[in-house]
């Protein structure tokens, strides 16, 4: 006894292939409303106008849909168009024609010249939903529909589309080993091929688990040697699919699967990190170089107040227009920021410490209380953690340390050295604040989905998974896209009728340091010139109470300014802001 072949594929009078059909719908009852459609004909007819609709992107997919297996094909195909035509099961209703064939090849033309064709998906932020839909039948004449019963489980997988170092392109699972997420990594020719079989299946174990030979110590050999394989242990990501209820799929005639694919996750990989560019951001590069502030590439440089004792009100020279060292102030506060922000410079890190043993290899001139040069110098690495404490944290420092002369021209060596130690805490910087790589983070990222159906075993035949085709490729739209969902409209409250002001009482309560409520006591001309208040020497915290609509109007006021000030740079008004008049609601006359 052998299994005969199972054909999956989108439900006839929906779509024609092999893969699943992908519905796009924004009724938060989708799933009801596409299982009632699919139980005639003419329903899945009217779901044609939700298939995803493509797009053009500039880089396309070598993916393409595989030939259905051989084997008798030719003749199948004409009993089942013989069957549509007599009206018996296997056939279907035909395709209804579209409006304007001809016009709608020219556009597939002129958009295939453009780019790309593929399909993009929503997120459910955007108020669209993506739902996977198939039939399972027997390849035998007639195909008549398999039977639920026979069906041990379903789901699809999706895959993302890159190209290796030789430009061809290849497919990525989301992968797991045990209890650890390892991320995207690559599917292996024979999983990716169109057989059948446990050993293309998406779990591990029932990749592993192969019929036995009789031979116990034979099966044990074959189990370790594909368990040492480096993808034996992989469980790639399932996406479950559900068997329709069984009236919609009597109705049908068909066997009928259906699920949601996933356009967001929360899960990141271990170890998964976007990488650090060496190559491109490297110390020897000179877009690193020329980023790094005249001190760092070795340039020589001056110092605001040489020779006077450093505290914090000296930073307020950087804002003194009148003040001759307002220049040099700023360049020593970037130069500071850079170091303490970027580069973590002042942090606990061994990539740290060796900065500020680079950084202490160069000495600082010093100066007297009139600013002119003397013998000896300061380590810069020491001062300038100083420095950092005292006018970017507004500590105070006894003793305090006195403003070197400048910054001396370092040389070839210096220079060299100093740059790989910045990049070294870069690199540790930027895999400090990158995070790990979740599954769809990358907007550029194109992907397929392929989905199965595990069968029970019959008699002698085992249990086996049975694939259908490869979907369009598609892409997901970037959260901040609109997705032509009708906008959800907030009713602002009238502030000028005053009754209306006398309902809404608070209802949202904000509790506020003393340090803030001593800030936002003060004149707010004051605030406005940088001026901050006199602490009032009280210490109490405070409860202050809003109502949220009259915070919605006066963020909603604040936002028309500043749009309208930007609009001066980007003129997006027309695009980003549509007004319309509309009647006031109530009632007339009866």
């Amino acid at each position: 006894m052998s299994h005969h072949d199972v054909i999956l594929s989108a439900p006839r009078d929906l779509a024609d292939s092999g893969a699943p059909a992908i519905l796009q719908r924004s009724d938060e009852d989708f799933i009801e409303a596409v299982l009632a459609s699919l139980r005639d004909a003419e329903g899945r007819i009217a779901l044609r106008d939700n298939l995803a609709r493509p797009t053009t992107i500039a880089t396309g997919t070598d993916t393409r849909l595989r030939a259905r297996r051989g084997g008798g094909r030719d003749l199948f195909n004409r009993l089942r168009a013989a069957s549509r035509q007599l009206g018996l099961a296997g056939g279907r209703v035909a395709e209804a024609p579209a409006a304007s064939d001809e016009k709608a090849l020219l556009e597939g033309v002129r958009r295939a010249a453009e780019g790309t064709q593929v399909l993009k998906l929503f997120q459910p932020i955007q108020r669209q939903f993506n739902l996977a839909v198939m039939e399972a039948r027997c390849d035998t004449p007639g195909e008549p529909r398999i039977d639920p019963k026979r069906v041990e489980g379903a789901g699809m997988v999706i895959r993302r589309l890159v190209r290796d170092a030789q430009g061809r392109e290849v497919k990525q699972g989301w992968m797991r080993i045990g209890d650890n997420l390892k991320g995207w990594a690559r599917i292996g020719t024979a999983a990716d091929a169109a057989a059948s079989g446990n050993r293309h299946d998406p779990e591990a174990l029932r990749r592993l688990a192969r019929p036995g030979t009789g031979q116990p110590v034979l099966d044990r050999q074959v189990t370790a040697l594909l368990a040492a394989q480096d993808d034996a242990l992989l469980n790639e990501s399932v996406v479950p699919m559900f068997v329709a209820p069984p009236d919609v799929c009597k109705a049908a005639a068909a066997t009928l699967f259906y699920g949601l694919i996933p356009t967001t996750s929360s899960e990141k990989a271990e170890g998964g990190a976007p990488q650090f560019d060496d190559a491109a951001f490297g110390p020897t590069t000179a877009d690193f170089r020329n980023h790094l502030v005249g001190p760092l590439r070795g340039l020589a440089d001056s110092f605001p107040r040489p020779g006077r004792a450093l505290t914090p009100d000296l930073a307020t020279i950087a804002g003194n227009a009148a003040d001759t060292d307002r220049n040099a102030m700023k360049r020593l506060l970037l130069l500071l920021r850079q170091l303490a922000v970027e580069f973590d410079a002042f942090g606990d890190s061994a990539e740290a410490d060796a900065l500020m043993t680079q950084l202490n290899a160069i000495g600082l001139p010093l100066a007297d209380a009139a600013g002119k040069p003397i013998e000896g110098s300061r380590p810069a690495g020491d001062f300038l953690a100083a420095a950092a404490r005292i006018l970017l944290n507004e500590e105070s420092v006894s003793p305090a340390p006195t403003m070197p002369a400048g910054w001396p021209e370092l040389d070839t060596t210096t220079r060299d050295l100093l740059a790989r130690a910045l990049s070294a805490c870069l690199q540790l910087r930027f895999e400090a604040v990158s995070g790990m790589a979740g599954r769809f983070d990358d907007p550029e990222a194109r992907y397929v989905l392929r989905a199965f159906v595990r069968l029970k075993p019959e008699g002698s035949c085992p249990a086996r998974t049975v694939w259908g085709d490869y979907s369009p490729a598609f892409v997901i739209a970037p959260w901040y896209e609109g997705s032509g969902a009708p906008p959800v409209q907030i009713a602002m409250p009238d502030p000028a009728d005053k009754d209306m002001l006398a309902k809404l009482k608070p209802n949202v309560a904000f509790t506020v340091p003393a340090s803030m409520q001593n800030l936002l006591s003060g004149d707010p001309l004051d605030l406005m010139d940088g001026k901050k208040p006199a602490d009032s020497g009280l210490k109490l915290g405070w409860i202050c109470s809003f109502n949220i609509p009259i915070i919605t109007i006066c963020a909603f006021i604040v936002l028309n300014i500043f749009l309208s000030l930007f609009d001066l740079f980007f003129r997006w008004m027309m695009f980003i802001k549509i007004c319309i008049p509309f009647p006031k609601k109530g009632g007339g006359e009866s």
